[in-house]
């Protein structure tokens, strides 16, 4: 009598349990944010009704996906769909049946398969959401130290930190990679302590850099302008690990506290400086006459008379010895060979 009253309390154990769970479920989350990646979906059951495992999703279920979210139907262990578009869903393809969506027989099956297990349930079905938002201000205290191949500069040394957004841009993927419920914090860890995915967009930022200098032919004063094609660089030197891994990209990035060094500063600047004369004879005169009284001042100063007066002579006779623009560097007027003048004849300016 000991093994009927078992197998008797086992079946209506499994009819019991079988029963609870076919009330359909209602999945729904509010915005993951900045700080959720991937949530594990709890059920609506605000009038208590739905007393069923929790592990168990009745076919005919209804999942509600927000904007900027993903959605990931899990099914004993497989991810057996995925919704990337906003709106309510309904999940036909469970394997757990509902008497109220019509699978009266499959109801039946699993009451016996549920038998065969003392009453257990041996499925696990899940719903999980996947943040589809860009993840802002992901960032580490480190400063990097790189050389820049700059094609008009020559190599300069500059130092700087690094600001990004990213965003998963496949789900299934992501989840694949991480497995489980996770935070962003968890994940990419914290700017004093960043973890891998931080990590590794360090660690490819100088051959980022080197795609910008040499492929792009950016100068370094257009690099921090022309931040699309810093942000595709880094893609593209992280592309296997991040996207074909983990199915997400960089969004944006930036370059926080950036100071060159001493001499790759003082290189630009007299490049920059040897330009600007180059093109304007005008201001070539003028730095010349600056330089005249400059040596004027230093050598009224210097003790040694005699050859400070020689020396400003020579100077001066350098200044005088500039010869006079056969155009105006203003308007491009033909000046006269012969006579010295002050203003140009066509534009009125100095020349």
């Amino acid at each position: 009598m000991g093994f009927i009253s078992n197998v008797a309390g086992t079946l209506s154990d499994s009819i019991k349990s079988e029963l609870d769970d076919q009330f359909l479920e209602t999945f729904k989350t509010d915005s993951l944010g900045q700080t959720i990646l991937v949530k594990h979906a709890q059920r609506i059951d605000c009038k208590g009704f739905n007393q069923g495992n929790s592990e168990i999703i009745s076919a005919g279920s209804k999942i509600i996906v927000p904007e900027g979210t993903y959605a990931l139907m899990i099914d004993n262990g497989n991810i057996v769909d995925s919704v990337i578009v906003p709106g309510t869903y309904t999940w036909n393809n469970s394997s757990s049946h509902s008497i109220l969506s019509g699978g009266f027989k499959g109801v039946v099956d699993d009451v016996f398969n549920r038998f065969k297990f003392a009453g257990e349930v041996v499925k696990v079905q899940r719903i999980f959401y996947v943040n589809g938002l860009e993840i802002m201000n992901q960032t580490s205290n480190k400063y990097l130290e790189v050389p820049y191949p700059d094609p008009i500069y020559g190599t300069l040394y500059f130092k700087f930190r690094i600001t990004f957004s990213f965003r998963i841009v496949e789900p299934v993927r992501f989840f694949m990679c991480t497995g489980k419920a996770t935070s962003v914090l968890e994940f990419m860890g914290s700017p004093a302590c960043p973890r891998q995915p931080v990590l590794e967009v360090m660690d490819h930022m100088e051959q980022a850099l080197n795609i910008c200098a040499t492929r792009d032919k950016l100068p370094f004063p257009q690099l921090l302008a022309y931040k699309s094609k810093l942000k595709n660089a880094i893609n593209e030197t992280v592309s296997r690990l991040w996207y074909e891994q983990r199915g997400m990209v960089i969004e944006s990035i930036a370059l926080t506290d950036l100071t060159l060094s001493e001499s790759s500063r003082n290189r630009v600047e007299q490049f920059d400086s040897a330009k600007i004369f180059s093109k304007d004879p005008a201001a070539l005169k003028a730095l010349a006459v600056l330089g005249f009284v400059k040596a004027m001042n230093t050598a009224a100063a210097n003790p040694s008379g005699a050859a400070a007066a020689v020396g400003v002579a020579g100077v001066g006779m350098s200044a005088a010895s500039i010869p006079v623009p056969k155009t105006c560097p203003f308007c491009g007027t033909q000046l006269p060979s012969k006579e010295t003048l002050r203003r140009c004849p066509a534009c009125s300016a100095d020349i």
